[in-house]
């Protein structure tokens, strides 16, 4: 099958779903060299005996599907000068759902390409309190697969840039044992925007900070939504950044 024959099934599959999204393909060497040790040993673990034919001509395939405009628009709404919380649910409610979508599209996609579908990062906030743990976890980092596959570009906040919808977007991703055509890696696209920066006081000073990350899942799990999960930056740089002029 062409890249192009699995960009199709893969884009047919998301909105069979209910949702917009596209996808990539990266050098499995190339993003495995890109990872931390940690999720290298996982990696290593997830391909077992299978791993040198990967790691010498294997690809990762990056699954991206975009959240929807009405949910975005329901992050921190107020009522009344109050937070609404379960307004806010709305959109947390729809990350599960794509989460789920992507898991769903990457296992079917496993009897396509005789490779090994991971799992989206769904439920890891929830399950994890530092992010030392949440890193081996997670056994790769979806948003490298992505930005090695030229789906988007890593924005101010670290989260991935698209062309198609700013950071609204989820991952996953698909090893195969195929050598397929790699994407190229994607520009910046946040330019002079600071709006996600501006729009989180731990952004915002994220520089000073000793470990931001930690902070940010601090206050993730604080809020207490239905899932681990914030959006602020999020919703800010979907409505205010600098990808619209790309």
């Amino acid at each position: 099958m062409t890249v192009e024959l699995v960009k199709q099934w893969i884009k047919k599959e998301i909105l069979r779903r209910g949702f917009d999204g596209t996808c990539g393909v990266a050098s499995f060497s190339d993003v495995y060299n890109s990872l931390m040790p940690i999720q290298q040993k996982e990696l290593e673990k997830v391909c077992g005996d299978n791993f040198k034919k990967f790691i010498d001509y294997g690809s990762i395939i990056s699954i991206a599907v975009f959240h929807t405009e009405n949910a975005i628009k329901t992050i921190n709404v107020r009522r009344d000068g109050e937070v609404d919380y379960e307004k806010w649910n709305i959109y947390t409610d729809e990350y599960n759902r794509i989460n789920n979508v992507l898991n769903e599209v990457c296992t079917k996609l496993a009897s396509v390409l005789e490779g090994i579908p991971l799992r989206a990062t769904s439920e890891l906030g929830s399950q994890v309190q530092s992010v030392e743990e949440y890193y081996p976890a997670a056994k790769i980092s979806h948003r490298e697969v992505a930005e090695h596959a030229g789906i988007g570009a890593r924005g101010k906040n670290e989260l991935i840039v698209t062309k198609q919808n700013g950071c609204a977007v989820r991952f996953n991703s698909f090893i195969t044992p195929k050598a397929l055509e790699k994407g190229e890696r994607t520009e910046d696209l946040c330019g002079d925007c600071r709006a996600c920066l501006d729009s989180c006081r731990i952004l915002q000073r994220k520089r000073e900070l000793k470990d931001y990350r930690q902070q940010c899942l601090d206050r993730i799990k604080g809020l207490e939504l239905r899932y681990s999960v914030c959006g602020i930056c999020l919703r800010a740089c979907y409505e205010n950044g600098d990808w619209r002029k790309h």
